[in-house]
């Protein structure tokens, strides 16, 4: 018997008829729904009376679907009625016209693994790309700390880890400004004024994940870029900077839904690379926006059969790597 625990479910969009929920999690399962009897009632048409289950289970905290019209999303993949998958602390769950954001304070996810190996059979496609990127992988601490690149004595090593650095973070940092209000100019001066600060000290900095995690950090110096900006445009007001500016909801969700967003689409773009095109065109179509198997069979020319194998082989990579990146930053 599994003791109870604490979750959390914050919207960071959707309609304010529903802003969250926190309780204990049990034995009983939390249902997700347009009824009446939903604990976590979410009312629009789009919605199924029963719409979702949660459960915690010897492993974990699960969401499953109980066999909604519209679907049940988890990091952007949509879920097959009756598919249960455990929820890792900042998912993203998406149902209806809602984005939610998952909460399990003390979650300690399993580690990550590399996906299995498929066969050309089993597919119906000419063999993958070799899998790279787990912890089988020689690379594998190197690419789990960008900060050696950063320090690197030569110019060009230097360059290559500052433009890498770039293009992961440059989003969250952006859409966390945009989200505590700031217009879209103003977002990237604070994305600038990030950026060129990190690299002045990035020679000097010292990543210890004892002392935190580098997403914590990341967003303590967004954050302070947002303060001077506020400060900035006000110097006269006696500005407080120890207020946060304003955000759609909390501080921490809003940082967090960013944080996940440029995760998910790291992964997708890594896992991308490791099939055909037109397997990748299928996951897209049914395992993310929802096509009838029927549709993304005619489209594609693949069986539904071989369609629902690309599905649940993909799906299983990006959360393997989703997993892989948590592991390694935060």
């Amino acid at each position: 018997m599994c003791d109870g625990r604490e979750v959390r479910f914050v919207r960071v969009s959707g309609p304010p008829t529903f802003d969250g929920f926190s309780g204990e999690l049990g034995g009983t399962p939390l249902i997700i729904g347009r009824g009446s009897e939903s604990t976590i009632r979410l009312d629009d048409a789009s919605v199924s009376r029963t719409h979702a289950t949660i459960t915690l289970e010897e492993d974990g905290v699960h969401v499953r679907d109980a066999g909604s019209r519209a679907g049940t999303s988890v990091n952007m993949m949509r879920l097959e009625e009756d598919e249960s998958v455990r929820l890792c602390d900042s998912d993203l769950l998406l149902l209806g016209p809602w984005k939610i954001l998952v909460r399990l304070p003390g979650d300690v996810p399993p580690p990550s693994t590399c996906a299995e190996p498929e066969t050309a059979a089993a597919t119906g496609e000419t063999p993958p790309k070799p899998v790279v990127g787990g912890r089988g992988d020689p690379l594998y601490a190197t690419r789990a700390s960008i900060f050696l690149k950063l320090k690197a004595d030569g110019t060009h090593d230097r360059e290559l880890g500052w433009s890498e650095f770039a293009d992961k973070y440059s989003r969250v940092i952006a859409g966390f400004a945009r989200n505590a209000g700031l217009p879209a100019q103003e977002a990237d001066d604070v994305l600038q004024d990030v950026l060129l600060g990190f690299f002045r000290v990035s020679d000097r900095f010292e990543y210890d994940p004892q002392k935190g995690r580098f997403r914590g950090y990341l967003k303590r110096v967004t954050l302070n870029a947002i303060r001077a900006r506020h400060r900035r445009k006000r110097p006269t007001t006696g500005f407080d900077d120890s207020v946060d500016p304003p955000v759609e909801n909390d501080l921490d969700a809003a940082w967090d839904r960013q944080w996940t967003e440029q995760l998910l689409q790291r992964a997708m773009g890594e896992a991308r690379n490791e099939v055909e095109d037109r397997t990748w065109q299928a996951f897209e179509l049914y395992g993310v926006r929802g096509v009838p198997v029927d549709a993304v069979a005619e489209e594609t020319g693949m069986t539904p059969a071989a369609i629902r194998h690309a599905k649940m082989r993909l799906t299983k990579r990006v959360r393997e790597i989703v997993g892989r990146l948590r592991e390694s930053e935060g």
